[in-house]
């Protein structure tokens, strides 16, 4: 009898064995630890991504690791939109974050969300830096850093952030369950200044304007300034990648290294003209890296266009845990494996609605491999309603296409994807009467007083104005 049950231990232990690439038992049956991070505003300006002004060995060994994905683009190029897309799995249009959350915008409540969905599931949830999406209540996190009153955002502190997350790791470990660390950088976000240059000793060696020979164009009405932002920019950047260096020892000195997936996204582009608050390529395209031990081929850069909506369906996939019916990404788990995917998505979109209260740009856009139609529901100055891109000659978007006859065919082929796509989503902007709403609010909230918000005077929706929207 002994015998007999000695056999069925070997037998069921080969069986995990083989059934989890080698792994051992103990592994196949663990769940995975998430950690999430973004970097506010964070184009694509990281070395790994080809950046030549700055290094970032710190990222670029971490994408080494895991996949860089080429194509990452957000739902929306605006802060509390592109993040409440992030963590419920849906369009602002569909969630209702379609604006900045500290200015009165807000989701529909009682959504499933990430961080809820994998609480429920048995894992210990934190965050560190800004959440930015109302209601709070929908994002149920068992762990804030210490409370600090200091004049900038603490997040640009990346020492920091990672002795905090020290003390989360040391938590969770504490706790015995999987862990959900949401970790957000206030780097590269603005405003940008001398102090911003360094902070906490990082970067060790902050740039100047002279240090700069090709300044980004961030400053369209002062030429003058842009090799001063630049050096500004790229500082941050910087910080962030040493940051991420500190937060990535901890993680692995708390011993959770080779069982945690690892998520690094900008949540919108970068800030300046044509980039975060539009649709144009410089908003919409983010970096995006990700590092899995032993379930990621590593080394792997992938050129699929992807999206930022595609991660909670994959986190949660990795979880094991039901994805609700509503999501609209896919999940990612072929392109982390290598597989080839000839078949994956063809047609990516991206959308624009409100940033500030008064700011109302409504933009789609949708893009297959190598064109891009962008649709403008609002236009100002002489920008044209409808616009087309050809990506593979033209990344920078600097010609328009769209009356071009040699290029008709892909216009009208884009603009039956765009439509089928509004519908499918039910966009609300389809009703010319509610756009026409959107637009009229917009107009009405940019005449009101403007109020004191950090270091900026703005707009904020007045206590229930929001239902104009509807």
């Amino acid at each position: 009898m002994k015998r007999h049950i000695a056999f069925l231990m070997v037998l069921s232990a080969m069986f995990l064995w083989v059934s989890g690439g080698g792994l051992l038992a103990a592994d196949s049956l663990k769940k995975p630890n998430i950690l999430l991070i973004t970097a506010d505003d964070l184009g694509c300006l990281l070395s790994c991504y080809g950046e030549k002004r700055i290094a970032t060995p710190k990222l670029d060994a971490f994408a080494a690791e895991g996949v860089l994905f080429r194509n990452a683009y957000v739902a929306q190029s605006s802060c509390s939109s592109s993040r409440a897309a992030l963590l419920t799995g849906r369009w602002p249009h569909q969630n209702g974050q379609v604006g900045l959350a500290h200015l009165g915008f807000r989701m529909q409540p009682g959504q499933p969300t990430m961080p809820a969905l994998l609480k429920a599931a048995g894992y210990r949830t934190g965050i560190i830096g800004k959440l930015h999406v109302e209601p709070a209540a929908d994002f149920p996190f068992d762990w804030m850093p210490d409370k600090v009153k200091v004049a900038a955002p603490p997040t640009r502190n990346v020492r920091w952030v990672a002795e905090q997350s020290r003390a989360f790791f040391a938590s969770a470990k504490a706790s015995g369950q999987p862990f959900f660390y949401y970790v957000n950088y206030f780097d590269p976000h603005g405003p940008l200044n001398k102090e911003t240059d360094q902070v906490a000793g990082l970067p060790e060696k902050p740039l100047s304007g002279v240090d700069i020979k090709e300044p980004i164009p961030l400053n369209a009405a002062d030429p003058s300034k842009n090799a001063t932002a630049t050096a500004r920019l790229l500082n941050t950047v910087m910080r962030i990648d040493a940051g991420m260096g500190l937060l990535l020892d901890e993680l692995k000195a708390a011993g959770f290294a080779d069982n945690t997936m690892v998520i690094f996204i900008g949540d919108n582009g970068t800030a300046m003209p044509r980039g975060k608050t539009t649709c144009y390529e410089t908003g919409v395209r983010v970096p995006m890296l990700m590092r899995w031990p032993g379930r990621v081929k590593t080394g792997q850069v992938r050129a699929e266009t992807v999206s930022l909506l595609d991660l909670m369906p994959t986190v949660l996939a990795a979880c094991g845990v039901k994805a609700p019916d509503s999501l609209v990404g896919a999940q990612l788990q072929p392109l982390l494996r290598g597989d080839p995917c000839k078949d994956w998505r063809e047609f990516l979109f991206t959308e624009m609605n409100f940033h500030e209260p008064q700011i109302f740009r409504g933009q789609r856009t949708v893009r297959d491999r190598r064109y891009k139609l962008v649709l403008n529901l609002v236009t100002v100055a002489d920008q044209p309603t409808v616009e087309l891109f050809d990506l593979q000659n033209d990344p920078d978007e600097n010609k328009n296409l769209a009356d071009d006859p040699a290029h008709a065919d892909a216009r009208k082929k884009l603009e039956a994807v765009m439509q089928s796509w509004r519908e499918k989503r039910a966009d609300p902007l389809l009703d010319p009467v509610r756009l026409q709403r959107w637009k009229d609010a917009a107009a009405r909230w940019g005449r009101l007083p403007r109020v004191k918000a950090g270091p900026h005077m703005v707009v904020r929706i007045p206590e229930g104005e929001l239902e104009l929207l509807k």
